[in-house]
């Protein structure tokens, strides 16, 4: 009787349903019955569909065919307790205690059972269902902003590490030499070298202090956007010069002059030195993934909307290509976020400050594997500056 109840209140869902299930096998046990079947078809006819159970290996496989088929229904991470409520578009209720933890049936795991459309009962029942899930809510996002924190600090005492023994020990070897500076060029190179690595770190973690205290300033100007990405470029192509350059090039296509123009135009209002940081930051990505081949920056205008487009404003879009291992698919769904790295490759702190400064423009970012060709591009968008006056 309450088995058939219960399949009942699943497949009349319009809304929303709202299930606490007591314990893993819970989940096991109503999906045997078919109601995890209709609370499926619920989601993909566009109802809110949410879940809390204790997730385990017992559960794994229907929380699999959940996510694959319903990909819509949200799913938290619950404690064992001693009942199961499932409320059904806000008018109806079934409360079913559980008697029988272990049972493998539906009818032999319930007592004292109340199936009710009590408007007061329904809406005492849906307070408390959303008290936990904001109660479970927390705790996983808590859960997983410590996951990452931790992850970050291994990551920045590894990257802190790296710069900081070679400054140390070539120090101490140079201190022990004699003789002019000219003949031990090699060894200051390379304590330069480093300690503009550690300055780089240190810059990231403090703009990162700044985002998240909403103190980033931008200092607006007006300038050519093709100017500044060519003098990046050119700054890049001389730092990448004997053997690098055999097996490296940066191309630079500038794309963005309108057809009434002998030269590319394309000005900008914006922080100059914070656009720079996002370039050189998506250049430095693509030559550290990019054993050999060639990296390509283009920048070209978009009048029409688009995806990353929506006001049917002019914008220009910036995007540098590699050739190099591509984005990991790990990595993909929280690429711009905190601390979202692979192994021991950076902080993961370099994308996250790009997307915060391109945002704070107006602008977009985003990222796409390569179709035709291995690799990966990034790209990022502005809204031109066309508050000019005519002479």
């Amino acid at each position: 009787m309450v088995s058939q109840i219960l399949l009942d209140l699943a497949k009349s869902v319009r809304e929303e349903a709202l299930i606490l299930l007591p314990n893993a096998r819970a989940m096991v046990r109503v999906d045997r019955l078919g109601f995890i079947g209709y609370i499926i078809e619920a989601s993909q006819k566009g109802a809110t569909v949410k879940i809390i159970c204790p997730l385990s290996d017992e559960n794994s496989e229907i929380l699999k065919k959940i996510s694959e088929q319903a990909p819509a229904v949200t799913i938290l991470n619950g404690d064992n307790c001693l009942y199961g409520v499932y409320i059904i578009d806000s008018k109806k209720f079934l409360r079913a205690e559980l008697k029988d933890p272990e049972a493998e049936k539906f009818s032999e795991a319930i007592g004292f059972t109340v199936y009710s459309n009590s408007k007061v009962g329904v809406d005492s029942l849906r307070s408390v269902f959303e008290l936990l899930w904001k109660e479970r809510k927390l705790n996983e996002d808590l859960k997983i902003h410590d996951k990452m924190q931790q992850e970050f600090i291994n990551i920045a005492a590894h990257e802190l590490r790296t710069p900081v023994q070679p400054i140390i020990g070539l120090s101490q070897i140079l201190l022990s030499k004699r003789g002019k500076i000219e003949d031990h060029i090699e060894l200051i190179q390379t304590i330069s070298r480093n300690a503009k690595r550690l300055q780089r770190l240190t810059e990231d973690i403090l703009d990162v202090t700044k985002i998240e205290s909403h103190s980033l300033r931008l200092n607006n100007e007006i300038f050519e956007l093709s100017d500044l990405i060519s003098n990046i470029v050119r700054d890049f192509a001389i730092q990448i010069n004997g053997e690098d350059s055999k097996r490296l090039k940066i191309n630079y296509e500038d794309k963005a002059g309108s057809e009434d123009q002998e030269k590319s135009s394309f000005l900008v209002k914006a922080d100059k030195a914070r656009i720079s940081q996002v370039i050189v930051h998506l250049l430095d990505n693509a030559i550290k993934f990019t054993g050999e081949g060639s990296i390509t920056i283009n920048l070209k205008r978009e009048e029409s909307s688009s995806t990353y487009n929506k006001h049917n404003q002019t914008i220009g879009v910036v995007s540098v290509k590699d050739c190099g291992s591509g984005i990991d698919s790990d990595i993909m769904p929280r690429l711009f976020e905190k601390f979202a790295s692979k192994s021991f490759q950076g902080t993961g702190l370099g994308l996250f400050i790009s997307k915060k400064i391109i945002e704070a423009h107006s602008g977009k970012i985003w990222a796409e594997n390569n179709t035709a060709q291995k690799g990966a591009t990034f790209y990022f968008s502005l809204p031109k500056f066309s508050n000019i006056r005519k002479k």
